[in-house]
């Protein structure tokens, strides 16, 4: 179905052989006894060996787009042997980080199957072939370093409505914390996953239009502007309690891929550029097996 679609990709893919043919060979996630710094600039990051994956246009289901976005995403990966942390960056001219009217906000993830093969659907997984994505969003990593961008902060001379049960200037979190205020944003679990603190989240999906968020959220994370864009880390362990897991670890082979949202452009859900095949990973060791 993809190949059908225009010659866009053939030209895009061809423009980038180097980086595919670097992209086929996998990438391998360095073992690092130290750990998995989250800052981006960290200069461990500079032991990590990277791909270059090629992305393309989501031409699957709507939203849609005929036209990348972004062209291609850098990966790095290091682990201490309880996680796993990969180093994301790519070239973006605007800093989308807010969600407006009509505008949209800067993301990227990283998928992995829960079954170390490819042969599992690249859309998001299938029915019973789960996947794991770890989804970083700008609008996140703005609400954590400078607080929560609510009206008052965009639009300070904004018009309010009137709540009983929080005062004015309804900021948020902080005046919607009580049981009656809760009730206007829709109730304590929607509370927690929007203050949760970190800018990345844990979702699970079997297949596209199925993507659900984990109850239990504890990857980590960091994006900061670069020069020319973005320069994300997301960590995660390998074995989170209380919760499901791929089969990854150290020692071990499995696949992952990349999709990035360019808010600038209007990407938003499914209307993102993204890596349309599984790239293999490789989790070393202690020792660097």
């Amino acid at each position: 179905m993809r190949l059908a679609k225009t010659s866009m990709a053939a030209v895009l893919a061809l423009s980038m052989l180097p980086a595919l043919a670097a992209a086929q060979e996998g990438l391998t996630a360095v073992y690092r006894a130290e750990g998995i710094p989250l800052d981006p600039a960290d200069p461990a990051w500079k032991e990590a060996p990277a791909v270059e994956l090629a992305l393309e246009p989501q031409t699957v289901t709507e939203p849609m787009t005929q036209e990348a976005a972004v062209g291609a995403v850098r990966v790095q990966a290091l682990t201490d042997g309880t996680e796993i942390g990969f180093r994301l960056s790519w070239h973006d001219p605007t800093d989308d980080r807010f969600h407006l009217i009509a505008q949209f906000s800067d993301a990227v993830a990283v998928m992995v199957p829960y079954r170390p093969s490819d042969e599992v659907p690249i859309t998001m997984g299938g029915p019973g072939d789960r996947v794991l994505i770890l989804h970083w969003a700008a609008f996140r990593q703005e609400n954590i370093d400078n607080g929560y961008a609510d009206l008052p902060k965009i639009y300070p001379n904004y018009a309010y409505d009137w709540y009983p049960h929080a005062k004015p200037p309804y900021r948020y979190p902080e005046d919607w914390r009580n049981q009656y205020a809760l009730a206007y944003i829709g109730g304590e679990k929607l509370y927690r996953k929007n203050t949760l603190p970190t800018p990345v989240r844990e979702v699970v999906a079997e297949g596209f239009g199925t993507s659900t968020w984990k109850d239990v959220q504890r990857a980590e994370g960091r994006g900061v502007r670069t020069d020319d864009g973005w320069a994300v880390v997301i960590r995660r362990r390998f074995v989170e309690e209380n919760t499901s897991n791929p089969d990854w670890g150290p020692g071990k082979d499995t696949f992952f891929t990349v999709a990035v949202w360019d808010g600038g452009s209007g990407d938003r859900g499914a209307r993102k550029s993204l890596a349309y095949a599984w790239t293999p990973l490789h989790v070393a060791a202690e020792g660097g097996r």
